[in-house]
């Protein structure tokens, strides 16, 4: 290769790393920008904020009852949608109690038995206001169909509660 093409392939090669590099150079936000944003768009789509902590929502919302237990919290930062799961769990002879007040606080619908198991349904939203953190909650259990008068039972029943930070 003669140096008068070498010469031309570098410019070029250049050219195609600044063009390759920056729509991810650009992508990235600084803490106060990203606050911005999502001040601007995601609050009013019920995303969390950026800077939140993966913990124990019902206790951060002051809506956790006594009976529950938390396990910790998951987050997922690879995913796009960026989202963060509190697990919970419930005795068996709680869970109609529990099932109860996640019913008149959130509107959960009330658990049904369906093939295997005690269950909430399709994800349930919650959102105390259009300014607010989507909630996603749900609870269940898999088992043998004992009825509620029963559940005692059932060793224990799980309870998520869930946000996003990032819109699919």
């Amino acid at each position: 290769m003669s140096m008068t093409c070498a010469g031309r392939l570098l410019p070029v090669s250049l050219w195609c790393l600044l063009a390759f590099s920056a729509p991810a150079m650009a992508g990235t936000q600084t803490r106060d920008e990203a606050v911005a944003d999502w001040d601007a768009h995601g609050r009013r789509a019920g995303l969390a904020a950026p800077d939140t902590h993966c913990q124990d929502f019902l206790q951060a919302l002051g809506r956790k009852p006594d009976a529950l237990e938390y396990l910790g919290c998951e987050q997922d930062d690879a995913s796009y949608i960026k989202p963060m799961t509190a697990r919970y769990r419930v005795s068996g002879a709680s869970a109609a109690q529990v099932e109860t007040y996640l019913h008149d606080t959130f509107g959960l619908p009330l658990l049904r038995y369906a093939c295997c198991g005690w269950s909430s349904g399709a994800p349930y939203v919650w959102r105390a206001g259009m300014d607010s953190v989507s909630y996603e909650i749900g609870m269940g259990v898999e088992s043998l169909h004992y009825p509620r008068e029963e559940w005692a039972r059932i060793p224990a029943f799980d309870i998520t509660v869930g946000v996003t930070r990032q819109s699919p």
